[in-house]
């Protein structure tokens, strides 16, 4: 009995020496490592101290304004093209600053939090117009689970702004744009690029939930027309570099950093479809930069 309260002791010191090691540690900063939690946290309650004092828009009018700005044309200035080839490292620090989490912000009704249900896209203007897609605005719209209460965007240098406005939208191509307010403040947009070549090397940075900047490469698999609706073939291109849930609306480059395309959904094929059986592969489909620039006045 006593060596059993003995060896109980000593556990429970064990377990306790154990939490303040545990906790000494994560306090320490690592140099060329993200603290994934605290962006987190920062995303969460900066977006919860807005909704206090900023204004946004609500899933309703979100609802009305996503119809009403259909094929509606952009005025911004366009970002000179980057003309010198990079490595793959230099191309993910580049782009870092462009890239954005984009989140719907809701009250799941059960506590006192303001949950974020995070997904991606990236800054065309410095004036604070991200571009993202059309199904992530529209899951904005469609409270399922709990109440949707804003949109808001979190970059890189953990600044968090609430989208106040719907300002363009392209449904079939599934690209959207939406405006923050950056209070003055100058974001660092992307430039945009132009078509990619089959075989060429591309580069994403998305949120493939739960991880956060995750930085993906690969080639252009192919460029292909296909119909999107009744009435509508539009360009397409897969790429190979990898992503998933959570990285909807995320900017994939060339090799100097411009933009090529937006990473828009995934598709298995199964050996057996019908059953879904002895998965192959996943197509990645994006939605190429032509059809963002449709959105755009002066190109």
């Amino acid at each position: 009995m006593k060596k059993s309260k003995l060896s109980l002791s000593l556990l429970a010191i064990g377990l306790f020496f154990g939490n303040i090691e545990i906790n000494a540690q994560t306090s320490k900063k690592w140099d060329g490592f993200s603290d994934q939690q605290e962006i987190t946290n920062n995303f969460e309650l900066k977006t919860e101290e807005l909704l206090k004092s900023s204004k946004y828009i609500t899933a309703e009018q979100a609802a009305k304004d996503l119809l009403a700005v259909e094929g509606k044309k952009v005025d911004m200035p366009l970002v000179k093209l980057r003309n010198k080839a990079l490595e793959a490292s230099e191309i993910a620090t580049l782009i870092q600053p462009s890239f954005v989490s984009f989140a719907t912000a809701y009250d799941c009704g059960n506590c006192h939090r303001t949950h974020l249900n995070t997904a991606s896209g990236y800054i065309i203007s410095e004036d604070g117009l991200i571009a993202t897609n059309h199904h992530v605005i529209e899951g904005f719209t469609e409270s399922k689970a709990g109440k949707n209460l804003a949109m808001s965007i979190q970059t890189n240098d953990g600044e968090v702004y609430l989208v106040h406005e719907i300002v363009s939208s392209f449904k079939d191509a599934d690209l959207a744009i939406v405006r923050v307010d950056t209070k003055g403040k100058k974001l660092t947009p992307l430039p945009l690029g132009n078509t990619a070549k089959v075989g060429e090397n591309v580069f994403v940075m998305s949120n493939p939930a739960p991880m956060i900047n995750y930085f993906t490469t690969g080639k252009v698999a192919r460029n292909y027309i296909e119909s999107v609706s009744k009435s509508e073939r539009l360009p397409q291109t897969d790429i190979t570099a990898d992503y998933a849930a959570g990285s909807s609306g995320a900017p994939i480059v060339d090799q100097y950093g411009n933009l090529i395309s937006t990473v828009s959904s995934t598709r298995s094929i199964y050996y057996d479809m019908r059953e879904q059986k002895n998965l192959q592969m996943v197509v990645k489909n994006t939605k190429p930069v032509v059809l963002l620039k449709e959105l755009i006045k002066n190109i």
